[in-house]
């Protein structure tokens, strides 16, 4: 089910976010004796064939495959330190922090120098103007679009709350000074550059009207390693640039090994074809854990977030939508359908980000308050069958009763042969059993479910699915969900006094972070505790699996592949 491609899949997760790193490190301490790393090494990545870029262009990019693959070729003006358990904005090819106007709409940069793109050409503030230029053409808020093109995956990032474009112009105030001008004052600018889309491009080998073709075309950019290539299936590959502007990189090469399926990429790692491997086969965990050859690391919780979507248009009753939220089953949920491997969510924001409120909780699993909920929502029908708002269990006959009604029926997401998901619905449709509500499941083929979204929008009633923010603001994470002109609001809600909230958000001062605070609390107040528009579940948990003798590995949160600065010992 595709969700404004920043959730690829109702369980595979696009999470995107620009990353970052610390100076390489040569020396490293093991068993007491000082190593040094070998000369010249190849590093190599397993991934399943369904796993591989779904483009090449950064303009265009919204998937974090894509995202990891363009991080390692270009550079943003900043990004996010992702060693820095505080996300410090690093800058990058800005040389220092950017500065505001007095009226928050001029954002001046002072650019890098000395640097190079891998075509030769020197960077330089030109190189900027061309890349928002380039992107401000693909918004197409202008229309100068042809139909024989599209508007970019991620456009919807650059259009304010009301539906204008953020970006009005940039202008250069010489070779390596810049300034943004914007429509209207935008309190989530600053992080949004540091989104991928964002990289900046050589206008020398870069069409300004026509995407980048993966398969076909190069990409040039600043970073640390030169596009080699991408054979669908097989491999993507890149080689180490030496005019780099950063720290010396270790890699000479790093090479994603494209396998038939997620157990034969596993394999790969346990049997030494490979080094490094993102999110592990849960099953094969003991295994890992069990090889001295091997690292394995869970850092317990991540910025992805899943949740059960409810279409509040088709489930227009507040009443009904905060028994479904009370009946759920959470912990059943956590613990056995995904064995332990996830923490329970409290609230759209996971923990660490921004503007987190450890305080917040959303519904929780009990039935006396979902039984009351339908009691208000079905007041005849449930007097007449004598029902009671007791807990499932504490008295069998009320149970009983519970069970024999069908108060409501909704449809369920489901696509064939998805073991987890139909695991996940029986016990969902035992929850809602119990409160009186029948759930069946809409079972589709996988080419239809991962579309569902944009083509078959009415089919949506429930649906499990995941979220990941493309920069860390609260703003990316919760408002295209809940923005009503957003198209990733699945949930179908018309709320006035979110869009509202929003709204003030967008434009409050940056540095108001008490105000911004406040906003954010009464938006997922009202959005989990009073409306009910989605029910919370869980935020999922980063693991990784490398060689043993593989360095300085970047561990991060939001699960973003970054390898600049790790290395070999040559032991």
């Amino acid at each position: 089910m595709e969700m404004e491609k920043k959730n690829l899949a109702i369980i595979i997760l696009a999470v995107v976010l620009a990353a970052s790193g610390v100076g390489n490190v040569i020396l490293g301490i093991a068993g007491g004796a000082l190593k040094q790393p070998v000369s010249k090494n190849v590093l190599r990545d397993a991934d399943s064939e369904s796993s591989g870029p779904a483009v090449l262009d950064p303009a265009d990019s919204w998937d974090s495959v894509s995202n990891d693959m363009i991080r390692h070729v270009c550079d943003n003006l900043w990004y996010y330190d992702l060693y820095d358990p505080d996300f410090a904005l690093e800058m990058r090819l800005a040389a220092e922090y950017p500065t505001w106007d007095a009226t928050m709409t001029e954002l001046t940069v002072i650019l890098r120098e000395n640097v190079f793109f891998h075509d030769g050409t020197p960077f330089d503030a030109e190189a900027v103007k061309f890349t928002f230029d380039r992107i401000t053409y693909f918004l197409n808020w202008t229309g100068d679009l042809p139909g024989t093109s599209h508007v970019c995956d991620p456009s919807s990032l650059f259009f304010d709350m009301r539906g204008r474009p953020i970006l009005n112009k940039t202008i250069i105030n010489d070779d390596f000074n810049i300034t943004f001008v914007l429509n209207n004052p935008n309190g989530v600018f600053i992080p949004l550059l540091s989104y991928d889309a964002c990289a900046i491009l050589s206008a020398e080998t870069t069409s300004a009207t026509e995407y980048l073709e993966l398969g076909t075309d190069i990409l040039v950019g600043t970073g640390p390693f030169e596009y080699v290539r991408y054979i669908a299936g097989e491999e993507l590959k890149f080689k180490r640039f030496d005019l780099y502007w950063g720290p010396s990189t270790y890699w000479d090469e790093i090479i994603w090994v494209y396998y038939p399926d997620d157990l034969t990429a596993n394999n790969a790692l346990l049997g030494g074809e490979v080094d490094y491997l993102g999110n592990p086969l849960t099953s094969l965990i003991a295994t890992f854990q069990a090889d001295p050859d091997i690292t394995f690391v869970n850092l317990e919780t991540s910025t992805i977030y899943r949740y059960w979507g409810i279409n509040n248009n088709k489930i227009n009753n507040t009443n009904i939508r905060k028994a479904i939220a009370y009946a759920y089953n959470y912990t059943y949920y956590l613990e056995v359908i995904r064995l332990g491997f996830m923490i329970r969510a409290e609230q759209f924001l996971p923990p660490g980000f921004p503007y987190y409120n450890a305080s917040f909780k959303a519904p929780y699993y009990n039935t006396s308050i979902a039984r009351q909920a339908m009691m208000d929502a079905f007041p005849v029908e449930t007097g007449a069958a004598g029902c009671t708002n007791e807990a499932v269990g504490e008295n069998s006959a009320n149970d009983a009763v519970w069970s024999g009604l069908e108060l409501a029926s909704y449809k369920v997401l489901e696509h064939e042969g998805w073991t987890t998901g139909i695991d996940m619905n029986i016990a969902f449709k035992n929850n809602l059993d119990a409160i009186g509500i029948t759930l069946t499941s809409d079972i589709m083929d996988w080419e239809t479910y991962i579309d569902v979204s944009t083509h078959y929008p009415d089919r949506l009633e429930l649906y499990h699915t995941g979220w990941g923010p493309d920069y860390l603001d609260p703003f990316n994470m919760i408002e295209p969900l809940l923005n009503n002109m957003s198209s990733a609001n699945h949930l179908q809600l018309q709320d006035a006094q979110i869009m509202d909230w929003l709204v003030q958000y967008e434009e409050t001062d940056p540095l108001d972070t008490a105000t911004r605070a406040n906003l954010i609390y009464k938006i997922q107040n009202r959005a989990l505790n009073e409306l009910y528009v989605e029910l919370a579940v869980g935020n999922d948990m980063v693991m990784i699996v490398h060689d043993a003798d593989l360095k300085e590995v970047c561990y991060n949160v939001q699960d973003n592949y970054w390898v600049r600065d790790c290395y070999y010992l040559d032991v």
